[in-house]
């Protein structure tokens, strides 16, 4: 037990080691690779399977090895899936991707700003797509722009390009006004983005909506600015197979 315990140590240093790339001449902070994150991961929970099943007398160091190399080519492969999701998705929105696969950085800024109204952001496990909700609804509406069914239907098929992935379509309001009515509010409008992207073909059983009200700001509710930021509506895209948390929590 010790010398799997030790083998699968050995095998999370050299993998993490591997998912950190050179930092950045210009900025001077350590990016890690979305692909090379997704393996490290991988090879970590393959090694583990690898030890626990198979024969009880069989050769546990290769079990490990063989599990580590099989998840770390999974992983890899999801990290890939999700880079390139993000980069597809960035063109589309004609936006450059937001990097915040380091988990030891973390944002200062809110990813959209009042002449920045959209963003996608690669993050280690999802890609996030943020929409302000002037470019999607007019004020206390839930029906669609023009100009946002054609960003929709550009969405949709990036993600109809890659089928092998659960949506999330979150919807958030600012603070003011009631409660249960900015969640209504945010249902509806998570709702009417998840229809515009079946209609251009995305398969309903792949998305889940949620209304998430005043929850999770992403600026300060005590200004006109902060407020105008935190009404939005995020599509988060994760790999099939993954435990998804609730975006409201």
């Amino acid at each position: 037990m010790r010398k799997i315990l030790a083998l699968l140590t050995l095998t999370s240093f050299l993998t993490v080691g591997c998912a950190t790339t050179q930092s950045s001449q210009q900025t001077g902070e350590t990016k890690v690779n979305k692909t090379a994150a997704g393996a490290t991961i991988g090879a970590v929970v393959g090694g583990v399977l690898g030890a626990v099943t198979g024969p009880k007398h069989g050769n546990k160091g290769k079990r490990i090895l063989a599990g580590a190399a099989a998840g770390a080519v999974i992983g890899g492969a999801i990290g890939y899936i999700l880079d390139q999701q993000a980069q597809a998705l960035g063109k589309d929105l004609g936006v450059q991707p937001v990097d915040n696969t380091n988990p030891e950085v973390k944002p200062t800024q809110p990813p959209i700003t009042e002449n920045k109204p959209v963003a996608v952001v690669k993050e280690p496990e999802k890609v996030k797509v943020i929409l302000k909700d002037t470019v999607l609804f007019d004020v206390n509406s839930y029906k669609l722009k023009p100009q946002a069914k054609e960003m929709l239907r550009k969405v949709a098929k990036t993600l109809n390009q890659n089928p092998d992935t659960v949506i999330l379509v979150a919807g958030y309001t600012d603070s003011t006004g009631s409660f249960d009515y900015n969640v209504k509010l945010s249902e509806k409008r998570a709702e009417a983005v998840k229809n515009e992207l079946v209609l251009n073909g995305v398969d309903p059983a792949r998305i889940l909506t949620f209304g998430c009200g005043p929850k999770h700001p992403i600026a300060p509710n005590n200004t006109p600015e902060g407020r105008s930021l935190n009404r939005r509506v995020e599509i988060l895209v994760y790999p099939k197979g993954q435990t998804i948390p609730n975006p409201c929590d």
